[in-house]
């Protein structure tokens, strides 16, 4: 009998609690957060969300120091939360600012507050030490609010570890195989690409004189028969985010028609424990006003597609915990994966620098 291969330093960045803190990760969007409380899991802490009488949004540890409910069973009492167990009631700070039954409040009678940053559509969060928040979270998730795309949206909630996902949408040359009758995009099947810096990766992938799929056919108007370029490409910019972009190039345009389109998606992951996390997208055309039954019907194509995702990625989840091997197998790398053995390494890094402090290279 032959002995297995040794499984490579890198093989697998899950089961373990592999998310760094000191990394701004989306809490939720903007418009899920108004006055009445808001629970979330959220790297396996428990966090309560609400919005003062000003807008702004409050992020807190959903657990009440008193009796130990959570918060987000309470209320919102002008910019305060009250707890609905015995009414300890805690300002925007995290500390205690009222006790119905006493008028003394204990020094250690407060919770810990988390710093946000809402740039919509997102409720951004970070989890880790204050005392080293980055300068703010990542800018290329703003395009949703740029009014020249239309765009649609979709989240779910997905058993395994967030970086397999991650790792789904650096290697596209699943899409001929997963999502053959959903997006139908069958040719991509060579290795894009890959470059990357100190924090990111990033891959591309031409297609000259090649027909479009049915979804991009159909927004931009043209033809599924006439030739056209396409450019993808994509980055993995932090843990919680990956952005992928599609220009659309006709070189020989319509009469009146235009000549280029850019087609955008924003991945969010947001971890709620080592085996489990929300995924969170954003999906659009630079097309101001698009038809909504149109949007509607990209919208179902989409949330088809990415529930393709979710299925496999369960699948391979399912089978890393129920096969008594678990992570103790052979992992066949190749030339696809770069992009995804690239991550890891930065993931390790960033990891490494949690571990190590603010000084860490």
């Amino acid at each position: 009998m032959t002995d297995m291969p040794e499984p490579r330093p890198e093989a697998n960045p899950i089961i373990k609690a592999n998310y760094p803190r000191n990394c701004w990760w989306v809490a939720t969007t903007s418009d899920q957060v108004q006055r009445e409380p808001v629970a979330l899991t959220l790297l396996e802490m428990p966090v309560v969300l609400y919005r003062k009488e000003d807008g702004g949004v409050v992020a807190l540890d959903d657990r009440c120091p008193h009796r130990w409910a959570p918060l987000s069973s309470g209320k919102v009492t002008g910019d305060n939360i009250q707890c609905g167990y015995h009414g300890f009631t805690f300002g925007p700070q995290g500390d205690c600012v009222r006790i119905p039954s006493q008028s003394q409040i204990p020094s250690r009678c407060r919770v810990k507050r988390y710093a946000i940053e809402e740039r919509p559509p997102f409720i951004w969060i970070w989890m880790g030490d204050p005392e080293r928040i980055e300068t703010g979270p990542p800018e290329q998730a703003q395009w949703p609010a740029d009014p020249a795309f239309s765009f649609w949206t979709g989240e779910t909630v997905a058993d395994g570890n967030y970086m397999l996902l991650k790792e789904n949408v650096l290697d596209l040359t699943h899409f001929g195989y997963v999502h053959a009758t959903s997006f139908k995009i069958l040719d991509w099947v060579n290795p894009p690409k890959v470059t990357t810096t100190d924090d990111t990766v990033t891959y591309r992938q031409e297609f000259i004189d090649c027909t479009l799929p049915p979804m991009f056919a159909e927004a931009t108007g043209i033809s599924m028969s006439k030739p056209v370029n396409r450019y993808n490409y994509g980055t993995y910019i932090s843990p919680a985010l990956n952005v992928a972009t599609l220009d659309i190039e006709d070189p020989d345009p319509e009469p009146g028609t235009r000549s280029t389109y850019q087609f955008k998606v924003i991945h969010v992951t947001t971890p709620e424990s080592p085996t489990r996390f929300r995924y969170l997208w954003f999906v659009g055309f630079d097309i101001p006003n698009m038809d909504p039954q149109m949007l509607l019907k990209f919208k179902n194509i989409t949330d088809i597609g990415f529930a393709e995702d979710k299925a496999i990625i369960e699948a391979v989840h399912r089978r890393i915990t129920h096969d008594p091997r678990h992570l103790d197998y052979p992992e066949i790398i190749v030339q696809t994966d770069q992009a995804a053995i690239q991550a890891r390494r930065k993931l390790a890094a960033h990891l490494e620098r949690d571990r190590q402090g603010p000084d860490a290279i």
